[in-house]
């Protein structure tokens, strides 16, 4: 008994000790400052969801347009003559080419092979002995400074020529696009609108 009385001191100690310590344990947990903090987000990992698009495959930008592509018509002197898709910064080689190659009739001086294609354009290849055939060299069309060349002139400038108003202008224009680029001056009679005499007005003021 008197051994407890002389150790009641340390047992009473150790109890607060006991209590603080609890206390303080509860403190704790219930501190949101003292709580772990969760894990940021990998940057990495937000990067490819963005990327993935909204359906997670990788596909939000499939729809998009691609600008990197021409359609082009190509007609007479080739093995499959129609319409093509091609790489923007292709050139009228690989065009022929995509349209199995030059027939044994083409006639390779009226097309220039360095040429870079445009969208909608229309590449012509004459036969041998069509009349006036389009010779093209070192990448000059040979045109007259003062003259309109009937195959690359829009309806503005068509209306330049004598005689020729917007609706000529759009007939000359259709008919080229269907028929490939003229070989000829005289060839415009065939378009509709255009006979002998207007031809004879405006034949100075024509090049190919």
């Amino acid at each position: 008994m008197h051994l407890l009385k002389q150790y009641s001191w340390l047992l009473l100690l150790a109890v607060i000790i006991c209590i603080v310590f609890v206390t303080w344990i509860k403190e704790l947990e219930g501190d949101p400052a003292m709580r772990p903090l969760e894990k940021d987000a990998d940057p990495a990992e937000v990067l490819l969801q963005q990327d993935a698009g909204p359906d997670g495959n990788g596909n939000a930008g499939e729809n998009t347009a691609d600008d990197s592509k021409v359609m082009v018509d190509i007609k007479g002197e080739v093995r499959d003559p129609g319409v093509y898709e091609l790489d923007a910064d292709s050139r009228v080689e690989q065009a022929l080419e995509a349209a199995g190659g030059l027939t044994d009739k083409a006639e390779g001086r009226s097309i220039n092979l360095a040429q870079r294609i445009a969208d909608e354009q229309v590449i012509y290849v004459a036969a041998v002995g069509e009349a006036e055939t389009i010779v093209q060299t070192e990448g000059s069309s040979g045109d007259s400074p003062d003259k309109i060349n009937i195959n690359q002139a829009d309806a503005e400038e068509l209306t330049e020529l004598n005689g020729v108003g917007e609706a000529k202008a759009q007939a000359i224009i259709a008919f080229r696009e269907e028929n490939g680029p003229f070989t000829s001056i005289d060839q415009l009679t065939e378009v509709p609108g255009i006979g002998e005499k207007s031809l004879e007005n405006m034949k100075d003021q024509i090049s190919l």
